[in-house]
């Protein structure tokens, strides 16, 4: 009898601990700007990354998204400003810009604060 109430409460814990790690991304998004939420909803349907970055004591979003291979839009990184406006797009064979230098050269990467589902997964491997 102890056996299977032991069994049911280590059940229990391990419901308890999945269904919080599964809810964690969902209760952080909360944090983001408006409409950087509305991107994230879209953006959790494909391969897709957001990197938070400071650049003169402003919070700036690098929004990598993966897409087709051999395509035009194979690997696309978009930088937006805290307003949601775009401020650099990255991407394709073209020599980077002063303003990309700039950005690069002093801007303080402050890691991946979102990844998709399907980035997740892919990353677990």
């Amino acid at each position: 009898m102890k056996r299977i109430e032991s069994l049911l409460l280590s059940l229990a814990l391990c419901l308890v601990l999945l269904t919080a790690c599964k809810s964690t991304q969902q209760v952080t998004t909360s944090n983001y700007p408006d409409w950087l939420q509305e991107k994230i909803s879209v953006l959790n349907e494909r391969h897709c990354e957001i990197t938070l970055f400071d650049f003169d004591g402003d919070s700036f979003y690098a929004v990598f998204v993966k897409g087709p291979e051999k395509s035009y839009d194979m690997n696309r990184t978009t930088i937006y400003d805290a307003n949601g406006e775009v401020y650099l797009s990255l991407g394709g064979p073209r020599k980077r810009s002063d303003k990309e230098i700039q950005f690069f050269n002093k801007a303080q990467n402050k890691g991946v604060i979102w990844q998709s589902d399907i980035a997740r997964e892919k990353n677990k491997d």
